[in-house]
């Protein structure tokens, strides 16, 4: 076990590397810990600075005018539709609310009766769509006979229902979210740390040196591989022993009131997958400053468009399709998901082993290349 027992020796040469990363993760999870994020105790809509242009000057128009200006700030009436999209521009709007002159049939006949222009920059901005949908709604509600009762929709725009919130166990969602969130993270710092490490040992394992020793030892190659890779097997469990046994120092009494197997086997799947992607990165470059390149792109690059970062909900359409060709993506969604059993997750386990198979046989196919040349 002389390769094996050299590959660990040089791995210990990398340790501050290693916890460097793990320093600043605990940290982070206790900074989050100490400080929980408190919910608001109830929904209030945000008044926002919206201008109206009225080309329909119809009772209905009217109407929807009070509605907004009731629950919003009238700023100052832009000319035109370009002179509107400006004062987005230039943050003086929020939005601009376009009505046409034939609105009042648009609505009758459930057509997109009004042009909105959003500030895409602020989130809340949508919000002015959900008021417009619900006057429209309401007005659809009261047609009747031809005739629109706009009497009836003011009246019950203006009704408020109570609500009482009852039989919640706050303590142990946030448990949960704890939870979600800390192992969701392993994910970036998983990532990070084999392509960087492992990557850095392997590139001493390639320098002409050792590689002219090997070939002149009586080791054969099959059992060198052999012990390369048992070191790198070792290696990548303590790391992820590490994050796991974290979880349990900091929220260990916590675990019963928590899928913890469902986030333990997935990490553990998670991390023989980005151990293939190691492997593949190892056989396409030698080079240390593209393996760190490569560790940085690939953590920090899946870990906004997967869900580590950013909540799915928060992402466009077309990046959350883009993520799920990466495995970071079924890593998140098993650690989102509420589970009986792991066959609830199957296909997203068998997502991460299909991605797992196709980086080492990919490496395999690298390495042979390696060898002809």
């Amino acid at each position: 076990m002389t390769v094996f027992k050299y590959f660990i020796r040089i791995s210990l040469k990398y340790k501050w590397s290693i916890l460097a990363y793990v320093v600043i993760f605990f940290m982070l999870t206790i900074i989050n810990g100490s400080n929980p994020a408190q919910g608001p105790a109830s929904f209030t809509d945000i008044k926002l600075n919206i201008s109206i242009i009225d080309q329909s000057n119809s009772s209905l128009s009217k109407s929807l005018k009070d509605y907004l200006v009731e629950r919003n700030n009238i700023v100052y009436p832009p000319k035109d539709e370009v002179d509107g999209k400006e004062l987005i521009f230039l943050e003086i709007a929020d939005a601009i609310i376009v009505i046409p002159e034939d609105f009042e049939e648009r609505v009758v006949n459930k057509e997109k009766a009004v042009e909105v222009y959003r500030d895409e920059r602020k989130i809340e901005s949508f919000q002015i769509q959900h008021q417009i949908n619900k006057f429209i709604s309401f007005v659809n509600a009261t047609y009747e006979n031809g005739e629109l009762d706009l009497n009836a929709v003011n009246l019950a725009l203006k009704e408020k229902a109570n609500v009482e919130i009852v039989g919640t166990n706050n303590g142990n969602e946030k448990v949960k979210e704890w939870f979600f969130y800390y192992f969701n993270f392993t994910a970036y710092v998983i990532i990070a740390i084999y392509i960087a490490v492992i990557g850095m040992v392997m590139t001493d394992f390639t320098e002409d040196s050792i590689e002219s020793r090997r070939r002149v030892s009586s080791k054969k190659n099959f059992k060198f591989n052999k012990e390369i890779y048992l070191g790198q097997f070792v290696l990548a469990a303590i790391i992820t022993s590490i994050f796991i046994l974290g979880s349990i120092i900091f929220r260990g009494k916590y675990i019963g009131e928590v899928q913890f197997s469902k986030y333990v086997i997935n990490t553990i799947v998670f991390s023989f997958t980005i151990l293939s992607l190691t492997f593949l990165v190892n056989n396409i470059t030698n080079n240390r400053f593209a393996k760190n390149g490569i560790s940085t792109v690939l953590s920090l690059g899946t870990s906004f468009i997967s869900g580590v970062m950013i909540p799915h909900e928060l992402l466009g359409e077309k990046v959350v399709t883009i993520s799920k060709f990466f495995p970071t993506y079924y890593f998140v969604r098993i650690n989102r998901t509420d589970i009986t059993s792991l066959l609830d997750v199957k296909y997203e386990i068998l997502m991460q082993l299909l991605f797992a198979m196709a980086f080492f046989l990919m490496g395999l196919y690298f390495s042979k290349t390696k060898q002809r040349v």
